[in-house]
């Protein structure tokens, strides 16, 4: 990287109305307060403002009418700053720095040799006041929480990784204290909810000292355990209780996506309210974006189908809750909207997002319900303690440091900062997706 120079005062909106080619090479000091939006592998996504994913926002998008979608697109384009500069690792999403001081080296392109002086930002480490409810909902993806060491996709090659993961996850969910948990991404079978059930109990004891039984408990789904990902409930058992059996919207029940897509009833034990809910976690955006789409569409198709064999309609008591791979906007979750549901994301949290990727937020993390239940919805929110955490503070511990990329000539409080970003944070950066919070009053 190059040694900065003498540095021109300019403001972003000056950058962008008389081009950045003519200060191509030259040092500047930009005015305008600049906010983290994502962090690449030696760079930094800065923009004036969070940048929001434009299908979370271009109303009509699903009809094919792409106006107010391409404009959104324009404008991330024109926001988005790439910064090359050392160590970045250690900086959360939301962090600002003032007076920035980079070379310009193209188009929206800063290079600095320095590690530049941000104001990091820390997403709040309480669970906030749940209020009035009668029921309170956890809908999380919990990243691909497998039992089993070296599992697809987790990250996770030791025992000592992933007691660190069962500790993260467990402790974050008794400590948000909802009275039913929906989960996605958990290893299929029983093992992995029955592992978490088992921490989150030892944890309630510890907190209640006189309370000898269990009081949480999971939804047996299959009881063989593959190497494929499924989605779980785990409940209160003394706030809600499932009744019947869980169903499947998959008619094929030997599809290895079967277990993706979850139906169950529950009943308040105090009141007898009962109520299903949908959990689901269609395709994801890896590979051709329409193809990806499409099989979002017929999945949910899938779903509805099964409402149809279990005579459910808008008219009854559901919650759609799960990670729909899909913003608000995109044909596979308007569907929902279009088949008499309410989405609660765009009613009780239009401002807010569950998931950042590549600089911009939105929501992959969606609730959805039938008229008749959204009256009784007050309140969604997220709760940020993984997306906005670097990366760097997911799994790594002292019990991998061999095995993270840290380099060698790094500060040594950068150092510091990597190899115990697990253990300071304890429960938080769990996953890439945030936890909805949602609350039901009869």
């Amino acid at each position: 990287m190059l040694p900065l120079g003498a540095a021109s005062k300019v403001t972003l909106e000056q950058l962008n109305t008389t081009g950045w080619e003519q200060y191509k090479g030259q040092t500047v000091c930009i005015t305008t307060p600049l906010v983290v939006c994502g962090t690449m592998y030696d760079s930094l996504i800065l923009s004036d403002e969070r940048l929001f994913v434009p299908e979370e926002l271009a109303v009509g998008l699903a009809d094919g009418d792409s106006t107010e979608y391409w404009n959104r697109v324009a404008y991330n384009r024109q926001h988005r700053i790439k910064l090359e500069c050392k160590y970045p690792y250690h900086l959360n999403l939301g962090a600002t720095v003032t007076g920035l001081k980079a070379r310009v080296m193209g188009q929206q392109h800063l290079q600095t040799g320095a590690q530049p002086h941000f104001k990091n930002y820390r997403p709040k480490k309480r669970v906030p006041t749940w209020g009035e409810a009668d029921i309170r909902v956890c809908a999380a993806n919990v990243q691909n929480y497998f039992v089993h060491v070296g599992g697809y996709a987790t990250r996770r090659n030791t025992v000592g990784q992933h007691a660190l993961q069962r500790y993260k996850v467990s402790s974050a969910l008794a400590k948000i204290d909802a009275d039913l948990y929906a989960l996605c991404e958990l290893e299929q079978g029983s093992s992995a909810p029955a592992e978490l059930v088992a921490a989150m109990n030892d944890l309630y004891r510890k907190k209640h000292p006189g309370k000898k039984t269990d009081v949480f408990a999971f939804v047996q789904t299959d009881t063989v355990d593959r190497d494929t990902i499924s989605g779980g409930f785990i409940y209160n058992k003394e706030r809600v209780r499932p009744r019947e059996n869980v169903q499947l919207a998959y008619l094929n029940h030997a599809d290895i996506h079967a277990h993706r897509f979850l139906i169950q009833q529950f009943e308040d034990c105090t009141t007898g309210r009962r109520f299903y809910v949908s959990l689901n976690h269609p395709r994801s955006k890896r590979g051709d974006a329409a193809e990806a789409n499409a099989k979002r569409v017929a999945e949910l198709d899938t779903v509805f189908a099964a409402f149809d064999r279990l005579a459910l309609t808008p008219d009854s008591m559901i919650l759609f809750l799960g990670d729909y791979n899909a913003y608000a906007q995109e044909s596979s979750t308007q569907k929902i909207v279009r088949a008499g549901y309410q989405d609660m994301n765009v009613i009780h949290a239009p401002a807010d997002y569950s998931y950042s990727y590549k600089g911009e937020s939105g929501f992959l993390d969606r609730c959805y319900a039938s008229p008749v239940m959204a009256k009784h919805i007050v309140s969604l929110q997220p709760l940020h303690w993984n997306t906005d955490y670097y990366y760097s503070a997911a799994y790594y511990s002292k019990y991998n440091y061999k095995n993270r990329n840290i380099p060698k000539d790094a500060p040594k409080n950068i150092r510091c900062v990597m190899s115990f970003a697990a253990k300071k944070n304890r429960y938080f950066r769990y996953s890439d997706h945030d936890p909805l919070l949602i609350n039901i009053v009869w």
